[in-house]
């Protein structure tokens, strides 16, 4: 019988303050993909009025749109980040999603705004797998678990800039009357809030110049192609897929939280979307960003006391604990009562984050890992962005209409978040029969 704990190292190595650098400005690609991404749940109403669309619609703007492009390229580009440059790719990706959201801004139709969805989905496509082969290329395995909740907190941080920066962008714009946009005449004032947000990628795009390239392992091996890494996966496939699918429902989980928040409060508690924006914005700057760093934390703990599957019980105790809070905030009357609901179901969910990532890089061999990370980030996003936010617009349709998105989101997160506990569980011999040495 495998053992799932192994004695710790003697020695534990460290990285300097350039690693912890390059992790910080990789957040910050993090943290700018996620404000282009999430500035669509917003203006979900506006548009929905603009365009004369269902909640069905809305989620497939939200999710589907999003990962059609982003599961078929991450593959491809997680492979090219095994053979090449990772900085250049993750730097190509920021111009081709910040130049895509400003397209969102032009849209004016539905057609034209899933097209432009799907352009930002393949320019963040090039993001995660490139970031994650560096930060294991940069940091030890013992500080592997708090690297990576750096890079996602800078998710969350995205998502309160893109609520909060985005709110106040809407309101200007709205208090205008529109953006006057040359050619395109005037913007409405949703279309504006894409441009302006599109706008800080491009900075970032060019001050990602200033991190090196990490070495990678001299090898004389071949250069592994995807079959090599299928059969590793298929040789440790309890550990891969359990992995994936608690990772996938724990995605599902907080992304479609995140997409539907926004609406949720406009609807039963009559806040403007700006309004709407900072209330929840303000939450999730504080609640999102401490259940990262717990995440990490809690990963490295388990880690550095021998475990060898320290992402399982981090997972598990994260969703387990976000499940009351969740029914908590979709059945409050109170708005107050609401949103602290709210940032706690952020926290617990959100804290195992980091532990999905940092999973991966356990399991998986350098050589192979950029390959691997796109492969679980496909799956990952295809389910937990794909899924999840049209998976809550269609039920809410088919329970009778926009009266019922509270319910809706508690019985599909509900069943989604207690499936990843499952999981989790499911995974831990596994996992640590599977995990790579340090």
């Amino acid at each position: 019988m495998t053992s799932v704990t192994a004695p710790p190292s003697a020695t534990v190595p460290r990285a300097g303050l350039y690693a912890w650098y390059v992790a910080t400005l990789l957040s910050l690609a993090h943290l700018i993909s996620f404000v282009d991404r999430f500035v669509m749940s917003l203006v979900l109403e506006p548009v929905k009025a603009d365009l004369g669309i269902s909640d069905a619609q809305l989620g497939l703007l939200q999710g589907t749109s999003f990962v059609i492009l982003y599961t078929v390229a991450t593959v491809p580009l997680g492979r090219l980040a095994d053979r090449v440059n990772r900085r250049n790719i993750i730097i190509a990706g920021i111009v081709v999603w910040s130049v895509a959201t400003a397209l969102c801004g032009l849209a004016s139709s539905f057609a034209e705004l899933f097209a432009a969805r799907v352009l930002v989905g393949f320019g963040e496509a090039a993001l995660v797998p490139a970031a994650m082969s560096m930060m294991a290329s940069y940091f030890p395995r013992s500080q592997i678990g708090r690297a990576v909740s750096l890079f996602t907190t800078g998710a969350s941080l995205g998502k309160s800039a893109a609520l909060i920066g985005g709110g106040a962008v809407l309101a200007m714009l709205t208090a205008a009357g529109g953006m006057p946009f040359g050619p395109f005449g005037t913007l409405a004032p949703w279309q504006g809030t894409f441009v302006v947000m599109a706008l800080p990628g491009i900075a970032l795009a060019i001050l990602l110049f200033s991190a090196r390239e990490p070495a990678r392992p001299v090898t004389s091996a071949a250069r592994p192609s995807f079959a090599d890494a299928w059969r590793y996966v298929l040789a440790r496939r309890a550990a891969f897929f359990l992995h994936t699918g608690a990772a996938a429902l724990t995605v599902m989980t907080i992304q479609t939280l995140a997409a539907w928040g926004p609406t949720f409060y406009i609807r039963f508690f009559d806040l403007t979307a700006p309004e709407a924006g900072l209330a929840i914005g303000s939450v999730i700057l504080i609640a999102a960003p401490l259940g990262h760093l717990t995440g990490g934390f809690l990963t490295d703990m388990f880690q550095l006391r021998g475990s060898r599957a320290p992402a399982a019980p981090v997972i598990a105790l994260g969703l387990t604990c976000a499940i009351p809070v969740l029914l908590l905030f979709t059945t409050s009357t109170s708005l107050t009562l609401s949103l602290v609901a709210y940032g706690a179901v952020n926290f617990f969910a959100t804290m195992a984050a980091p532990a999905t990532l940092a999973g991966v890089q356990m399991l998986a061999p350098d050589r192979l890992r950029g390959t691997l990370t796109s492969l679980f980030l496909a799956t990952t996003t295809l389910v937990g962005i794909g899924v999840g936010p049209a998976l809550v617009g269609l039920t809410t349709d088919l329970m009778g209409g926009p009266d019922q998105l509270a319910r809706s989101t508690g019985i599909v997160v509900g069943i989604v978040a207690a499936g990843g506990v499952l999981l989790a569980l499911a995974s831990r011999r596994p996992f640590a029969a599977a995990a790579t040495p340090d």
